[in-house]
């Protein structure tokens, strides 16, 4: 930021010299701003570059949904291209001052000056522009929040819906994972007119066998055979994945209703969606490789969550 703070001063004591001497001389100061906003531009793209990649490794961890991931990678080519632009503008004043220098140009010197005041100007201010908002999202994309709870108390053996008791409990464990995308996007109101939250919601089970006999298991088998368009009867793997993913959802709706309550009890309302994932026998995060298929550990909903500026 400073170095934007340094070259706006620049532009401002170059643009008053020219108004005010008799004699202006502002060449040699322009294109000493014109330098800097070039080696601004570079600095800029670098960042860009580090926050494509950061935004990959955040979507290949599952820490973000894909579609935020792909909103940032446009954000990155729409930025780029504009500095590209800006590039070129002041490719092309640098080449009118230095013929004008040669004497090769037929434009005045206040056509010179005034071109490159111009393009130093505005890529000084895309710059600025830019490096706000990536340095905002860089920040909230290093700000992503994991926690994890056990679903014991939750649901019951079995069940993937939640009676009113279990919600009341649910409200209470799971309030303070929204007010913390709402405490976090405050940090920034100011600076960005609209902001989204984005929380991940994913199930998972333990590794044991369900019943065939159950009324879960024909539960379970009815909604993979019609999702998936086979008859064929499930293995033990798909039918974990399928609860863990229904109580994931579950505990979705529940989140839900505590934002549309929280924002109805707001004027800072924020919108936040939530994606929900299943991922049944896989070993939650923080767990050892040779966990037992029955540890109670395993049957737990994690969460990843993220404020983004709408780009």
């Amino acid at each position: 930021m400073k170095y934007f703070i340094q070259l706006s001063l620049l532009i401002l004591a170059i643009l008053f010299f020219w108004g005010c001497s008799p004699k202006p001389k502002p060449m040699d100061n322009l294109m000493a701003a014109l330098e800097a906003a070039k080696e601004s531009q570079e600095r800029s793209l670098k960042t860009l570059a580090a926050l494509s990649s950061q935004a990959d490794k955040a979507a290949s961890e599952g820490s973000i949904a894909e579609s935020a991931n792909t909103e940032i990678q446009e954000f990155v080519k729409s930025e780029n291209e504009k500095i590209q632009q800006q590039k070129q503008a002041l490719q092309e004043a640098e080449k009118e001052a230095d013929d004008f220098k040669a004497k090769r140009s037929k434009k005045s010197q206040k056509q010179v000056v005034d071109q490159l005041s111009l393009a130093v100007a505005n890529a000084t201010n895309d710059v600025r522009i830019l490096d706000k908002k990536t340095e905002v999202v860089v920040d909230f994309l290093g700000n992503v929040t994991f926690s994890k709870s056990e679903i014991g108390a939750l649901f019951s053996p079995g069940e993937y819906n939640l009676i009113p008791e279990q919600i009341k409990e649910g409200e209470k464990l799971f309030k303070p994972i929204v007010e913390k995308l709402y405490t976090f996007a405050g940090k920034y109101k100011g600076s960005f007119k609209n902001l989204k939250g984005e929380i991940i919601v994913t199930g998972y089970s333990d590794a044991t066998s369900i019943d065939k006999g159950s009324k879960l298991y024909k539960d379970l088998a009815r909604r993979i055979q019609s999702e998936d368009g086979v008859s064929s009867e499930p293995g033990s793997a798909r039918l974990n994945q399928k609860l863990s993913e229904l109580r994931a959802t579950a505990v979705k709706q529940l989140l839900a209703k505590i934002i549309t309550k929280r924002n109805e009890n707001t004027a800072d309302q924020l919108e936040i969606t939530i994606k929900v994932l299943g991922r049944g026998e896989q070993i939650p995060r923080g767990l050892p490789a040779n966990v037992s298929k029955s540890d109670h550990r395993r049957r737990v909903v994690t969460f990843y969550w993220v404020v983004l500026p709408n780009l």
